[in-house]
């Protein structure tokens, strides 16, 4: 006999969250220090290669496109934004890892979200040849400064491993977390989804429509999925085809 069932039932505590207003402050704040950061990243690299001096090596009109200053900026601002998100969510008195949904998907999840990233692909990649757009030069530019520079395997790593980890934590993880239990998970996956639509201005309006088709994709998988571990996969896997394509296109 359960001695332990006669007396009162235990309550059951649940984990805290930041509430949305939190969460917006908490957001603002990671927003400036990834800004910070990065420039201070692409500070450091221009410095480092003589970029501020009369007729250096980088032009002031390639800055946003050169791929290893870009690599160089992620390299900094990672550490610094999960330090921030670290010291957040330790105030609101919960693991980092429930917190941030970081749970290991089921192989279901894990093909359902496959799928759903390639039909999205698909259809944007058939609107992108009805309409006559191309991909963006961005892409191509930033791979091939970073060949020229030589820093590919750090371009890799910062496009295809640390963006993915800074966006999904950001989006998926901590804005998902402190709004969706309280404006809802879907009205959080179309605000999200469309600031993070938003931060890609470098891209032409029928590009931004896309990442906005999947933010919205890889917020339903967090859903289903409890699982940011999933959409920073699938992401990883996103960026890595893309980049790809830019070093077929930059040869």
């Amino acid at each position: 006999m359960d001695l332990s069932s006669l007396g009162p039932a235990r309550p059951q505590i649940r984990p805290e969250r930041w509430g949305p207003w939190a969460t917006l402050a908490w957001g603002t704040g990671a927003a400036a220090v990834l800004i910070v950061s990065q420039t201070l990243g692409a500070i450091a690299y221009i410095a480092w290669t003589n970029g501020f001096s009369p007729g250096g090596p980088i032009p002031t009109e390639n800055l946003e496109s050169n791929g290893a200053m870009l690599s160089v900026a992620f390299l900094l601002s990672t550490p610094l934004v999960l330090a921030y998100f670290l010291f957040a969510v330790r105030l609101a008195r919960v693991s980092f890892g429930e917190y941030m949904a970081l749970n290991w998907p089921r192989w279901r999840d894990v093909l359902i979200g496959i799928g759903a990233l390639l039909a999205v692909l698909v259809v944007a990649g058939l609107g992108a040849t009805l309409s006559g757009q191309e991909m963006p030069d961005f892409m191509s530019e930033t791979f091939r400064t970073a060949r020229d520079a030589g820093v590919l395997p750090l371009f890799f790593f910062s496009f295809a491993v640390l963006a993915p980890v800074q966006e999904e934590l950001f989006f998926r993880g901590f804005l998902y977390r402190g709004l969706s239990a309280s404006i809802g998970p879907w009205v959080t996956i179309v605000l999200t989804s469309a600031v993070w639509a938003v931060v890609h201005l470098q891209y032409d309006w029928f590009f931004i429509v896309e990442i906005f088709a999947l933010g919205v994709v890889f917020g339903w998988l967090r859903m289903r999925s409890n699982s940011t571990i999933l959409t920073m996969l699938l992401h990883g896997g996103m960026n890595t085809l893309a980049l790809l394509n830019a070093g077929a296109m930059a040869t």
